[in-house]
């Protein structure tokens, strides 16, 4: 007696897993998600396969079984899918109880057959995105050597929107405008590089260039101060913004920051001459 409730419970059990096993393969095959589709589908049919018995509720599986069949078969996508590979004819799948390994087998294939065309395309599609960066590149660095600045800026713009997820992409850009003189431009480019790409330390030092060429020592200062922030402290680092406030005529920050490089490393001639400097003035 205990056997047979505890075999009983397990039919109900098998019978409940497959019930929603294939409510979630069609709830995904509604919002065109195939491979979890398929996967759902798949466990369902497995568990039919292995399942001696089910019970009372074996009529009711296999009507849930032939409905989603049916559903997959009728599907927009499904069918586009197999007439591009030559497939037409009757439905894809048909259930009939004891064909659920042939089931299986026919969804496996499917799958794979539209993963390897996915990849393809994917392929083909970032083949066509090299070729464009590369192209656009290409026309904006020849229009600003040709000083056909407008023109240069429209193909190098287009670039940054399109590619500027990619590493290293915005600042290349940011370099053309700083090599071809506009210097605003490269700044603009190396800020956002900055943004995006917080540990781009030559998107930082470049940005820093630029600002202080212009002339925009608030600028530079405060990229400065955030790249120590940002990086830490280095000797230099602490060199290079010494001799930038030495630059700027803000003798004390220089000192300072020329003391700080040389904390960190006793051995800096150019930090030491910087004091030296500024104490015989």
């Amino acid at each position: 007696m205990a056997q047979r409730k505890v075999d009983h419970n397990r039919m109900l059990a098998d019978a409940r897993t497959i019930r929603e096993n294939i409510s979630r393969a069609r709830g995904y095959l509604r919002r065109d998600d195939f491979y979890r589709c398929i996967e759902a589908a798949n466990d369902a049919l497995v568990l039919k396969s292995t399942s001696s018995a089910l019970g009372m509720g074996r009529s009711e599986v296999d009507l849930l079984f032939v409905e989603m069949c049916d559903d997959f078969s009728r599907h927009p996508r499904v069918i586009a899918f197999l007439e591009g590979l030559g497939v037409s004819g009757g439905p894809f799948l048909r259930y009939k109880s004891g064909d659920e390994t042939l089931l299986i087998k026919k969804l496996t294939a499917f799958r794979i057959k539209m993963e390897e065309l996915e990849e393809h395309a994917a392929a083909k599609e970032e083949k066509r995105r090299n070729a464009q960066r590369e192209e656009w590149l290409a026309l904006g660095r020849e229009c600003l050597d040709q000083k056909s600045f407008p023109k240069g800026k429209v193909y190098l713009r287009r670039l940054v929107e399109n590619y500027g997820d990619e590493p290293g992409m915005i600042r290349e850009v940011g370099k053309l405008f700083a090599d071809a003189g506009l210097l605003p431009e490269a700044s603009e480019m190396f800020m956002l590089a900055i943004e995006r790409f917080p540990s781009d330390q030559q998107a930082w030092r470049m940005a820093i260039d630029a600002w202080d060429a212009l002339g925009e020592f608030k600028q530079a200062e405060a990229l400065y101060l955030d790249a120590v922030k940002t990086f830490g402290g280095h000797p230099m680092t602490f060199l290079n913004i010494a001799k930038f406030y030495l630059k700027w005529h803000k003798k004390d920050d220089a000192y300072d920051y020329a003391q700080r490089a040389l904390d960190l490393d006793a051995t800096l001639a150019e930090a030491k001459a910087i004091q030296d400097a500024i104490e015989n003035r």
